[in-house]
């Protein structure tokens, strides 16, 4: 992307964040970088073009900070499983956002379908790729699983998403600190919140 298109995707990402998908426009974007809306329009023609594209960088950013796990260092299921609470986390400074792929699947059935796919493949891979580590590091036996890997990972993905709307609807970052603090301890034997 151009510089110009990257300041757009910024700005349009964090206004989702806090705002939701529908109640952003492309005069919001136009006021807030002091552009016409021309300029937003040349760089991204619609909005779910630029829905797609932001929706594309997120995902690809999210994966990209995860920590892989080797089968033969068990630590480094745990250094796994903390990578995919880490941007959760960061999200605990800011009461007024929410994890985007959750804020836009709020507002599913008004999306395109290139967005709407994209949607369910970040949580299929999400969940997906937890449940890896899960079952890896139970196998290994530095992580604790109540249940199948499969749905333990549902679970807490489900858990985490809820708990950063009511976050965000209440000002209190507590919801959200304690699912991932009590996610954490549950998982991570030892672990204390």
């Amino acid at each position: 992307m151009s510089k110009t298109a990257t300041a757009i995707a910024d700005a349009f990402q964090d206004l989702v964040m806090q705002r939701g998908y529908n109640a952003v426009s492309y005069a919001d974007l136009a006021q807030l970088l002091g552009m016409r809306t021309a300029s937003i329009h040349y760089h991204f023609p619609g909005k779910a073009d630029l829905g797609l594209a932001v929706l594309r960088r997120y995902t690809e950013a999210f994966f990209q900070a995860l920590k892989e796990p080797t089968p033969d260092d068990p630590q480094s299921y745990v250094t796994a499983f903390e990578s995919f609470l880490a941007p959760i986390r960061h999200m605990l400074t800011r009461d007024d956002t929410s994890c985007l792929c959750g804020v836009m699947s709020a507002e599913y059935a008004s999306m395109s379908e290139d967005i709407q796919n994209e949607l369910g493949a970040f949580f299929a891979k999400q969940s997906h790729w937890l449940a890896t580590v899960l079952d890896g590091g139970t196998r290994a036996g530095v992580l604790t699983c109540p249940g199948p890997a499969k749905e333990t990972a549902r679970l807490m993905i489900a858990a985490l998403q809820g708990a950063t709307l009511i976050k965000k609807s209440t000002h209190d970052a507590r919801y959200l600190e304690n699912a991932l603090d009590g996610l954490e301890a549950l998982i991570i034997p030892g672990k204390k919140t």
